[in-house]
């Protein structure tokens, strides 16, 4: 696969990357850059999903909510690394934001089912599954590329911090989340992206046997893999097993592209892009994270799906 582009920039792959083995200063920004994209791709379709649920007897959509609160977070750790090794985080332009459907996640990360914006119903929960499958790939790699995996693109960088030992800035300008302490050390450094790849994709588990004791702490995959099948993990004879309680899923509205204009999603999109211009500014200028604005955008976007409507998810910071 050729490098994509955004903008005018040259953007590496991930297998560009985990070829690279331990990266330059550069590269490490550009692929926590990279990271800040591809945690960034998986938060629309599953907010998406969130916000589809209507009747839900059975608490699904918390676990939709506790997933994607997780991928915000990661996303925001990422930015926090970059920004703590001299980087600027870039997202408040149209280039960092996909147009989905996806048939590719940002990377280079080929997906057999299209990522798109859907209701939360079994076939978008496959769609999730793939994005999370543990120890990537969802699919396999075509012949004719090199095997890389997301677990393997944070390994790269987790070397490349053992290893280029980066100064790190314990002033920089940084999204303050509840969960995380300020990236100090190389060693806050590693933790974070330890807790990135143990929270989402870059698990090393088998796809049916989770490696963790505790219900709490299951990877994505696992979550989304308890509502596909229905069933709760349990633990038989010492080993986790989808043998639980049935699990119903929830009543969902049901919301399509809308072609009417003038545009019912435009609000939205113009609030969507607001946030991530203000997203942006709390690593560059240290503003605080502009939650109403968060508020605002979960507003709208429910409002569109009781409607019918798809929210878009698309650039629009009123200049075109």
């Amino acid at each position: 696969m050729n490098p994509v582009t955004a903008g005018t920039a040259r953007v590496k792959t991930i297998r560009e990357y985990v070829e690279a083995g331990t990266l330059s200063l550069d590269d490490l920004k550009g692929a926590l850059q990279l990271a800040m994209r591809l945690e960034f791709s998986t938060i629309p379709p599953y907010l998406c999903a969130q916000w589809s649920v209507k009747r839900d007897p059975d608490r699904v959509e918390g676990v939709v909510h506790e997933v994607v609160s997780q991928e915000m977070s990661h996303f925001a750790l990422a930015g926090n690394l970059l920004a703590a090794i001299g980087g600027r985080p870039s997202i408040g332009h149209a280039d960092f934001v996909p147009d989905y459907p996806i048939d590719e996640l940002p990377g280079g990360i080929p997906q057999e089912l299209p990522v798109d914006l859907k209701p939360l119903r079994k076939d978008q929960l496959a769609v999730f599954m793939q994005i999370e499958t543990p120890e990537f790939p969802p699919v396999a790699f075509r012949a004719d590329r090199t095997p890389a995996t997301i677990g393997a693109f944070y390994n790269t960088i987790i070397m490349t911090f053992q290893t280029l030992c980066p100064e790190i800035d314990p002033e920089a300008h940084a999204v303050d989340l509840p969960s995380s302490h300020r990236i100090e050390n190389v060693a806050d450094a590693i933790e974070v992206i330890d807790r990135i790849k143990s929270e989402g994709e870059g698990v090393q588990d088998s796809p049916d046997q989770p490696s963790g004791e505790e219900r709490g702490s299951f990877a994505h995959y696992y979550l989304f893999k308890e509502l596909w099948l229905q069933k709760r993990l349990v633990k038989v004879g010492g080993k986790w097993s989808f043998s639980g309680a049935h699990i119903d899923l929830p009543d969902v509205y049901d919301f399509r592209h809308s072609l009417a204009e003038p545009n019912p999603s435009a609000e939205f999109n113009r609030t969507f892009s607001q946030l991530l211009i203000d997203l942006e500014s709390c690593w560059t200028s240290g503003a605080p994270p502009n939650v109403a604005a968060m508020f605002q955008l979960q507003i709208l976007g429910r409002d569109l799906i009781k409607r019918g409507i798809r929210p878009e998810f698309r650039w629009d910071d009123g200049t075109s």
